[in-house]
């Protein structure tokens, strides 16, 4: 096996240029998945030990007698303080009293409770971060939407010959050349640009390069549509609903969001995020291929490849809504029938891991791969969880080289077989039989 390394973005072509814009935007939103799935709940596993080092601190500067004497009010502090902590922004804050008589008991646990009275305000701390997050990812795909704006500024010269905007004598004569003066016209049109909604990029992207739509590319717009209002109502109404956000998400179709009043609250929990997330990694990555693709048609072939490469690499990631979108994308492109074949699977296992096996089985089952590479047929047998069968079809490419331990280990395609396989494991481990 021949492994190649090159630099991030290959030849210093105009479309390597912007899908290096594509890759560094797919390794922001990657985190900020990680961060969602991980790091939160890692972090709000820890509020438990976080409470009781807190609280060891403090009883630590007692004397043994007032630690005697405080110790039997914290289980009382804790279930109060946890109640009023958790309780929703939209809900009144529970009153907290402690009738505690030793002078020493009650400066300690008065201490506790200022301490924790900035976390009451401010709510539970992993819907705070996920609010920041959402922030952060949705600017992040309007840095994205500007860099990609940009170049078509600078490859499509008659975007810019709808300007309304005049340049004075004194403007003129403090640019040195006109490519200046063009420069600071592009530098104005993104600023005015980026401050509309979503749906006037939407608007001018079809104007300014040949149609190119976001709303047409194989994502749920409705859900991107309503999570840059929901981010406008967090940033400038600290999450509570106004008309305008009510006007928006009556349009889209989305039950649960129609429910909507002015004066309700928005939160952004877990797998809310986790879905709005993945929808705007596959929207920025598939931009770049549609905008490139019409931009730079001898380069056509790059964002083929680009889009073929990330669907494999957001299934590993398990981003499956990403990856479906993504393959579907890719399948509408000119592709070997090996490599569509492969996007097939990809597309199918997002499915499968998504919503399960029984809405795409039959469609599996019809899959006629007799004249396939057993490189691929066999992948038929995995996705049906078919695992006798699909386990000897596997060690036999791993016996002829053509598939390798880790690449099991790490492909969520082959996770049942895994999960036999340690099942086996775990049933003939020496170590849990009797003497």
């Amino acid at each position: 096996m021949t492994v190649i390394f090159s630099g991030p973005s290959g030849e210093d072509t105009p479309g390597n240029r912007l899908k290096g814009i594509s890759d560094q935007y797919i390794a922001q939103i990657s985190s900020i998945i990680e961060i969602n799935r991980s790091v939160i709940p890692e972090l709000a596993a820890r509020k438990e030990n976080e409470f009781s080092r807190i609280v060891d601190e403090v009883m630590e500067t007692l004397p043994p007698a007032e630690r005697k004497a405080s110790r039997k009010y914290l289980t009382q502090f804790r279930d109060n303080l946890g109640t009023l902590i958790d309780s929703a922004d939209t809900e009144p804050k529970p009153r907290l009293s402690i009738e505690i008589p030793e002078r020493g008991a009650g400066a300690a646990i008065t201490h506790l409770i200022l301490r924790f009275g900035s976390l009451a305000k401010a709510g539970p701390q992993d819907a705070l971060l996920r609010r920041s997050l959402l922030v952060s990812a949705i600017s992040a795909f309007e840095v994205l939407f500007g860099r990609v704006a940009r170049t078509i500024y600078n490859v499509n010269i008659s975007a810019l010959n709808d300007s309304d905007h005049s340049f004075t004598l004194q403007e003129m004569a403090a640019f040195s050349t006109l490519d200046d003066a063009r420069e600071y016209l592009i530098e104005r049109r993104i600023s005015t640009l980026l401050r509309d909604s979503i749906d006037g990029w939407e608007k001018w992207l079809k104007r300014a390069c040949g149609g190119a739509s976001m709303e047409s590319l194989p994502i749920f717009w409705p859900l991107v549509r309503e999570s840059f209002a929901r981010r406008n109502l967090l940033v400038h109404t600290g999450g509570s609903v106004n008309h305008l956000y009510v006007s928006v998400v009556e349009k889209l179709g989305i039950p649960d969001l129609a429910k909507a009043k002015p004066g309700m609250r928005v939160e952004v929990n877990e797998a809310y995020l986790d879905w709005v997330l993945q929808e705007l990694l596959a929207l920025g990555h598939l931009l770049v291929c549609a905008v490139g693709t019409k931009l730079y048609k001898k380069e056509t072939e790059l964002f083929t490849l680009a889009a073929v490469n990330a669907a494999r690499d957001l299934s590993l990631q398990r981003a499956n809504h990403s990856s479906k979108a993504v393959c579907d994308f890719a399948l509408s492109r000119n592709l070997s029938r090996r490599t569509e074949m492969n996007l097939r699977v990809r597309r199918w296992l997002s499915i499968k891991e998504s919503t399960g096996l029984e809405g795409i089985r039959s469609e599996i089952e019809d899959w006629d791969t007799s004249g396939l590479d057993p490189s691929i047929a066999h992948c038929k047998l995995v996705l049906l969880d078919d695992v006798d069968p699909a386990r000897k079809a596997v060690e036999d490419l791993i016996t002829a080289g053509e598939l390798s331990r880790f690449e099991i280990a790490i492909d969520p395609l082959y996770k049942e077989l895994v999960k036999a396989a340690a099942s086996r494991q775990e049933a003939t481990d020496p170590r849990d039989s009797d003497d």
